[in-house]
C-alpha cells in the first residue's frame, strides 16, 4: 500500500472515530448544567414571585418555537404562547410552581434538553383553584447570550388502568 493510501486511511480512522461523546468532552457540560439550571430555577421564581406576566424573557425568538400541551400542539409559535399567557394571566390570583426533579442534558454546547417533574397549584380571582401535576421537557437554546425554551411539551399525570 502506498504512503497516500495509508494517509488517507489514518484519517478515515481518526475521523469516524470522533464520537459525540468525545465532541461532549470538548465543552464544559458542568458550566452549561449550571447555566440551565440557573435560568430555569430563574423562571421558576419569576413564575412564583410576579405570576406569568413577564415570562416572555425565557422563549426563544426563534421561527421554529413551539409548544405541546397533553398531545397536541397547542401554541405553534411564540406569539400565540405569549397572546394566551396575556389572556390567562388578569384571570390568575396565585401560582406556585414547584419543581420536584430537573434532569439537564447537555446534547451540545448550544443545545440542552430539560425533563421537569412538577407541581403547579393555581388559584384565579373568580376563586376557583387546581394542581396541575405533570412533567416537562424542554429543548432549551443558547440565545441572545442566555438560554431560552425553543421547544417544550407538558403533560399532566393521568391514571392507567392496570395492563
Amino acid at each position: 500500500m502506498s504512503t497516500k493510501c495509508y494517509i488517507i486511511l489514518l484519517m478515515m480512522i481518526t475521523t469516524f472515530s470522533c464520537s459525540e461523546e468525545k465532541k461532549k468532552d470538548s465543552i464544559d457540560v458542568n458550566a452549561i448544567t449550571k447555566e440551565v439550571t440557573e435560568v430555569f430555577d430563574d423562571y421558576v421564581n419569576q413564575v412564583n414571585s410576579k405570576g406569568i406576566n413577564g415570562v416572555d424573557f425565557y422563549f426563544s425568538k426563534d421561527s421554529r418555537f413551539y409548544w405541546i400541551e397533553d398531545g397536541i400542539k397547542q401554541y405553534p409559535n411564540r406569539d400565540s404562547l405569549l397572546n394566551a399567557i396575556e389572556a390567562f394571566y388578569p384571570t390568575v390570583k396565585t401560582i406556585n410552581l414547584k419543581a420536584s426533579k430537573v434532569d439537564v442534558e447537555v446534547l451540545d454546547s448550544n443545545t440542552v434538553m430539560l425533563y421537569v417533574e412538577y407541581v403547579e397549584d393555581i388559584s384565579l380571582n373568580a376563586g376557583y383553584a387546581f394542581t396541575l401535576d405533570g412533567a416537562m421537557t424542554i429543548l432549551t437554546v443558547k440565545e441572545d447570550s442566555s438560554w431560552k425554551f425553543l421547544i417544550g411539551h407538558s403533560s399532566i399525570k393521568k391514571p392507567r388502568g392496570n395492563y
